[in-house]
């Protein structure tokens, strides 16, 4: 049998096939180079600022303090009646207690008046509207009632149809039938129970009464009686306090003070817009639940305060205005809190002051108030 031959490179095949693969060794050299992954590089992300809740209509009326019962409590209550509103309310008021801003002329005036009550005569406070004349009067009285214990306080506000009879009363129809013309009959004024009680007697706007009616009270004041017709003459009590109030003498309504009656008031006590510093408080102390920034209150004094010195404007406006300007714009910022105040003010002034204010013959009310708004806000 011939022998098969073996050449080099079925040889070199042969050892290749029967070659085993080598293991593969799992240390790495030190000599291999290592490969890193590199991480991506972060995008920088704005951080969004929170969206601002605008409130709407619903949510600021419910969260109105003004309308808030005392009573809040869920389960259904009987629902009041007429006569138990009418208690309640008397109750509440005779235990109000008045705070006021006390300083500059003010607590002058207050001086004076204890001082006159002291010296048993009448003060009469002469200013424009709106500066707080009433209030002053009835924080007179609720101080009086403190040291002489009587609170007995009795005011009236006079115009052209106030009659005498307003102020002494009148007598029932029907209790006159029966009766006749007696003290059960007769349904005693504001004045005389002041009088009989030895109260305080507030006569408001006096200049805006009639000559006829003005000189229903020179008796009171002078002799401190007053007729009732059909039954008598009624002496006042001790203690009883005429106080006085009146516009100047140049404002639309009013009618010139009896020289006879003018005569009866001992001391005058005139009163003006307060000074800024005074202002800015009152206004501050009148909006107690929507507070705003002093640099807001500021401005809105000053848009007020141009009222009374442009050349343009007859009446001007008065505190009640800038209170008024004051709670809109706390309210308007609790509505959104990122709206520009200007903003706020130069919509919301236009419309306080377009009633607020009396223009001369010939300019319109709009122009003066942009004007205004102008110069203290600046342009739009």
């Amino acid at each position: 049998m011939a022998k098969k031959l073996v050449t080099k490179n079925n040889q070199m095949n042969k050892d290749q096939k029967d070659a085993k693969p080598a293991p593969t060794s799992t240390t790495t050299s030190k000599t291999t180079s290592k490969t890193t992954t590199q991480k991506p590089t972060p995008k920088k992300v704005t951080p969004q600022k929170p969206k601002v809740k605008v409130l709407d209509n619903l949510s600021i009326l419910k969260s109105s303090p003004y309308l808030k019962q005392k009573n809040e409590s869920k389960t259904p209550q009987k629902k009041p009646t007429l006569k138990d509103l009418f208690d309640r309310s008397l109750l509440s008021q005779k235990e109000e207690k008045l705070e006021i801003v006390m300083t500059g002329q003010y607590e002058q005036a207050l001086d004076l008046m204890f001082e006159a009550d002291a010296s048993n005569l009448y003060p009469i406070l002469v200013g424009p509207p709106g500066i707080g004349k009433t209030t002053l009067c009835r924080y007179y009285a609720q101080s009086r009632a403190e040291i002489t214990g009587n609170d007995s306080f009795e005011w009236i506000t006079f115009d052209e149809s106030t009659k005498p009879a307003h102020l002494i009363g009148s007598f029932n129809p029907a209790t006159t039938i029966q009766k006749g013309f007696s003290f059960e009959a007769f349904n005693p004024g504001p004045l005389i129970k002041a009088m009989l009680n030895g109260g305080l007697f507030l006569a408001n706007e006096v200049n805006r009464a009639t000559e006829y009616t003005q000189n229903s009270l020179l008796e009171p004041l002078e002799e401190k009686t007053v007729s009732v017709p059909h039954i008598g003459r009624v002496k006042a009590s001790p203690g009883f306090f005429f106080i006085g109030a009146m516009n100047p003498s140049e404002l639309v309504g009013t009618h010139r003070l009896g020289e006879a009656l003018k005569d009866r008031f001992n001391v005058w006590i005139e009163l003006d817009y307060p000074d800024k510093k005074t202002e800015m408080k009152i206004i501050e102390h009148n909006n107690p639940y929507y507070k705003v920034e002093e640099s807001i209150l500021e401005k809105i004094y000053l848009i007020i305060n141009r009222t009374r010195t442009h050349h343009q404007i007859q009446s001007p406006a008065s505190l009640r205005s800038g209170i008024a300007l004051a709670r809109l714009t706390g309210v308007a910022q609790k509505r959104n809190k990122t709206e520009e105040p200007n903003k706020i003010l130069r919509s919301l002034a236009s419309n306080v002051l377009f009633g607020a204010i009396q223009t001369k013959p010939g300019v319109k009310s709009k122009d003066v108030i942009s004007n205004i708004i102008s110069q203290v806000l600046g342009s739009a």
